[in-house]
Parts: structure tokens; C-alpha cells; sequence
């Protein structure tokens, strides 16, 4: 749960402790999540490498709307796997 900073300033040490190791807790879970699903899309990439391969080299002239939605969902999710730490804009 969100706080304030002047709910935050009322609440004893023991409660700022307690609300940080929370909080750690959380963010270990989150990098969990987020390692997993790098491992994944990691593994998806390796099943799928000759679509992937086609749709990296085919100019975007030569698709067709779902030809080229599919180019930029690999692009994005080999960005993914190479960037984990990186944000990507899909438009």
C-alpha cells in the first residue's frame, strides 16, 4: 500500500523497517518474475530462431500488415533478451 511522506513520518522505526523488508520482499519477487520470463522468451527465440531470422531480414515492402506486426513483435522481443534491463516503446 502506497503511503505518504506524512503518514510515512508518523509511523514509528519499527514500522519503516518492517514496510522496507516488505518492500524488499516485493522487489525479490519482481526479479523472479522478470528473470523467468527473460528465461522464457529466451527459450521461445530458440524454438522460433528460423522465423525469427526471416522476419529480421525481410524489409518491411515486402510484408504484409501481419507480416510486418510479426517483424516488430521479434524485434521487440529479441531487444527483450538482449536488453532485459532496457525499456522498449511498442507503438
Amino acid at each position: 500500500m502506497q503511503r505518504s511522506k506524512e503518514q510515512l513520518s508518523r509511523m514509528s522505526h519499527e514500522e519503516l523497517v518492517d514496510r522496507v523488508l516488505e518492500m524488499q520482499d516485493i522487489l525479490k519477487e519482481g526479479l523472479a518474475v522478470r528473470d523467468s520470463l527473460h528465461t522464457v522468451l529466451n527459450n521461445l527465440l530458440k524454438a522460433k530462431a528460423e522465423e525469427v531470422e526471416f522476419y529480421a531480414g525481410a524489409s518491411e515492402a515486402a510484408l504484409d500488415a501481419e507480416g510486418f506486426a510479426l517483424k516488430k513483435a521479434w524485434a521487440a522481443a529479441r531487444h527483450a533478451v538482449s536488453n532485459p534491463h532496457g525499456l522498449v516503446k511498442l507503438s
